[in-house]
C-alpha cells in the first residue's frame, strides 16, 4: 500500500504566511533602524511576533511534508523610509501585508487548528496594525475586514 500526498491549497497558503512573516522581520528591521527610540521596545516586541509566527508555521509546514521557504537576503520596501513617520508608515504596512497573508489562509485552510492559527494571527496583526495607524493620526485605525 502506498500513500501519496497530494499539494493542497492549505500548503500554499501556510508557505505563502511563512514568506510573509520572513518579509516582515526583514522589513522591522528597517522600522527598527529609522524608529522613534521611545518605540524601541514596542519594534523589538512586534519583530519577536513575527518571528515566533513563522517559526511556528514552518513547524506546521514541516509537519505536513512542507519545506519552508528560507528568508531571502533582502526584501523590497514599498517606499522610502528615511525617518521616525515613514518607518511607522512600514510598520502600519507590515501589518497591513500580514494581515491579507493571514486573511487567506484562513480562507484555505484545511483544519480547524490552522484555521484557528490563522485567526489568531489575523487578529494580533490587525491590533499591531491599529496601533501603529493611531500612532500616525491614520482615520480610520481600524478596518472592517482586516486583511483586505
Amino acid at each position: 500500500m502506498s500513500i501519496l500526498r497530494t499539494s493542497t491549497t492549505s500548503d500554499s497558503a501556510v508557505l505563502d504566511a511563512i514568506e510573509s512573516e520572513n518579509a516582515a522581520i526583514f522589513a522591522y528591521g528597517v522600522v527598527a533602524a529609522f524608529s522613534n527610540p521611545a518605540r524601541a521596545n514596542e519594534v523589538a516586541t512586534h519583530m519577536a511576533t513575527h518571528r515566533a509566527r513563522r517559526d511556528a508555521l514552518s513547524v506546521i509546514a514541516v509537519d505536513a511534508g512542507l519545506t519552508p521557504p528560507i528568508a531571502a537576503a533582502g526584501y523590497d520596501i514599498p517606499f522610502p523610509v528615511t525617518d521616525a513617520i515613514t518607518a511607522a508608515q512600514l510598520a502600519a504596512q507590515i501589518e497591513a501585508d500580514t494581515a491579507a497573508a493571514y486573511r487567506a489562509l484562513i480562507e484555505q485552510a484545511d483544519s480547524d487548528d490552522l484555521r484557528t492559527f490563522g485567526v489568531e494571527a489575523l487578529t494580533d496583526a490587525s491590533i499591531r496594525g491599529a496601533g501603529w495607524n493611531l500612532a500616525l493620526g491614520t482615520t480610520p485605525a481600524t478596518s472592517a475586514f482586516p486583511g483586505e
